[in-house]
């Protein structure tokens, strides 16, 4: 089957290639969070497993502690178990983390690293040497974006998937992907819609008349023309996985009625749940819930997101365009301008944990709605991709301006409109690479879109500039907060606002494309140094905002990160956070 194809490949450079960056990703997590112990000598570093016996097993690696909040990272290669390289991925499991570790969850954990090895492996095998000149464009690069979570030893899990299933709906593999359309009875429906737009407004993108008159022709056909129906968009696994099965009763009664697909085809996204339309490069894009388990997260849409995400996304644009800075060609915002949702919270509760999440969509604006003619956009962690051919995605336009013209510009773009949403407003984003969109012409950086805003926004009220602008937003339910204790949007911990803005866009954005940015001649030290300056003239062009800068203090010694690696493997019956060395506080001392 050619979905399979690698496996009739030799024993390949890629499959051995994903397994050691598997072992070293994992032991990168478990020193830096401190799940294992590490005896240092030099850059060689010492830790034990365990054999199937109990007897210690000796490990060694070359690693650093980075500048970067004293991020680890490990040399390629350089894994030795008992001074020979070590290359068994299921010997390495056993001993580090099987037979070494206490967690509930370490079999589940280790189901996640061996189904991230199979469909990483998969999708390398399907990498081109480099990206096509005709693809670099947003839509294309998204599918480009090959490598994953840096940090996060499950990267690739997809849990749920199969590899034809990985094949077919995996963004790697740019594979024509239809969208199916039920029917819901309006009673069993929530929507929610920007202002000055509709439902029939973003709907007719994606369902033409010649597929709308198909579709009410079939519920005719099935007797069902006089209940009121709303069209829902459903990803085709989800309709052969999950919906035909968990809403075997509704679709008995006819309260939900599956019309088929629409003639048209899409392409996923990096977050493979999130798809664009192939034919209609305004459409805007389409986010649905998928019932699989990547990067250790849930892929399912929550009824209160998909109600939330028009209020947020109208609330943040109304920010942008009444502040005058950042409305001076500084950001943009995504908005995702409808969202629906099956009304779960009617269902029995057994049917109602079964289903809950599985049925909705979010409508995100196109990214060409902001594009001048002379500008492109670029996935933000285009800037810390390397290709097959070893050459940086970023070389040539580093080539072109030089290393310091091109950092300066990208800090100042990326950095500014982040901070001045916290410092002035009081808001932090979860701003992770994928969530910001680069926006360059000829190569150079000159603006930001923030996108997927429905859950990654966090603030105090009482802190907000403008708290009479702010909406009434949906609460997320106890059930839900149960299962995720890192969701949520409002808090009254002001830390928790900086916090968040330092997890995700200096801990993981900032500080990957940092490590990046070295491999290309620019030191951690002066990569941080120049964001130091970024933060500092700001701070000197905005005085009015003292106390805020103290209140968001970005130069604090006690920044919490996410221990992300810790909770999947002991589980969720604690927060798990570490303070780290601040980057940006010692940049700080440096120039001081």
């Amino acid at each position: 089957m050619e979905m399979l194809n690698y496996q009739s490949q030799e024993k390949s450079s890629f499959m051995n290639e994903v397994q050691e960056r598997i072992m070293r990703q994992t032991i990168e997590a478990f020193i830096y969070e401190e799940i294992i112990e590490v005896i240092k000598n030099g850059r060689e570093w010492f830790f034990t497993g365990k054999s199937a016996t109990g007897d210690a097993v000796y490990y060694s690696c070359k690693a650093d502690a980075k500048w970067s909040f004293g991020r680890i990272k490990i040399e390629k290669n350089s894994i030795k178990r008992e001074g020979a390289r070590c290359t068994n991925l299921y010997e390495f499991l056993e001993e580090i983390i099987q037979n070494n570790l206490k967690g509930d969850y370490t079999n589940q954990f280790i189901h996640e690293l061996l189904e991230t090895f199979v469909k990483d492996s998969q999708s390398k095998s399907f990498q081109l040497d480099q990206i096509p000149e005709q693809d670099k464009h947003y839509e294309a690069l998204e599918s480009h974006m090959v490598d994953g979570h840096p940090y996060h030893p499950s990267y690739k899990s997809r849990i749920g998937f199969s590899l034809a299933d990985n094949f077919a709906y995996g963004p790697e593999f740019n594979q024509d992907v239809s969208i199916y359309w039920v029917a819901v009875n309006e009673q069993l429906i929530d929507v929610n819609v920007s202002q000055e737009m509709s439902v029939d407004e973003i709907v007719k993108h994606h369902v033409t008349n010649e597929d709308h008159n198909k579709f009410m022709e079939l519920i005719k056909e099935k007797g069902c023309q006089d209940t009121k129906y709303v069209l829902l968009p459903v990803h085709p696994w989800q309709l052969e996985h999950q919906i035909q099965s968990v809403f075997a009763q509704q679709l008995n009664d006819k309260d939900i009625v599956i019309v088929g697909a629409s003639n048209h085809t899409y392409r996923a996204q990096q977050s493979i749940r999130s798809l664009s339309h192939r034919d209609n490069t305004h459409a805007p894009y389409i986010k649905l819930p998928l019932s699989i388990t990547n990067t250790s997260t849930s892929r399912i849409l929550a009824h209160h997101t998909t109600q939330n995400a028009p209020l947020i996304s109208d609330w943040l644009n109304k920010i942008v365009h009444q502040d005058s800075f950042l409305s001076n060609g500084k950001i943009n915002v995504l908005r995702e301008v409808m969202g629906v949702s099956f009304r779960y919270d009617e269902l029995h509760p057994i049917q109602y944990r079964s289903t809950y999440g599985t049925l909705g969509a979010i409508y995100r604006e196109n990214v060409s709605t902001y594009l001048e003619e002379n500008e492109e956009a670029w996935p933000l962690n285009a800037l810390s991709h390397i290709q097959k051919n070893s050459e940086s995605f970023i070389q040539s336009a580093i080539d072109q301006y030089g290393i310091e013209a091109w950092s300066d510009a990208l800090i100042n773009v990326v950095t500014l409109p982040i901070i001045h949403l916290l410092y002035a407003h009081g808001i932090a984003l979860e701003s992770h690479a994928q969530n910001i969109i680069l926006v360059v012409e000829n190569k150079f950086p000159k603006r930001i879109i923030i996108k997927d805003l429905h859950d990654g926004v966090r603030y105090t009220p009482e802190h907000l500039l403008k708290p009479d602008w702010a909406p009434t937003l949906h609460p997320e339910p106890e059930s839900h907060r149960k299962v995720n204790r890192y969701s949520f949007i409002q808090t009254e911990d002001v830390s928790e606002v900086r916090d968040y803005t330092y997890d995700a866009f200096f801990f993981i954005c900032m500080t990957d494309i940092c490590f990046a940015l070295e491999k290309l001649g620019l030191s951690e030290q002066e990569f941080w140094r120049k964001c130091v300056e970024t933060i500092a003239m700001y701070q000197k062009s905005y005085p009015e905002f003292k106390e805020r800068f103290d209140l968001f203090n970005l130069f604090s010694e006690d920044a919490l990160i996410e221990e992300m690696t810790k909770r999947r493997i002991y589980g969720d019956g604690q927060l798990y956070f570490r303070k780290v060395k601040n980057p940006l506080l010692q940049a700080k001392e440096s120039l001081e």
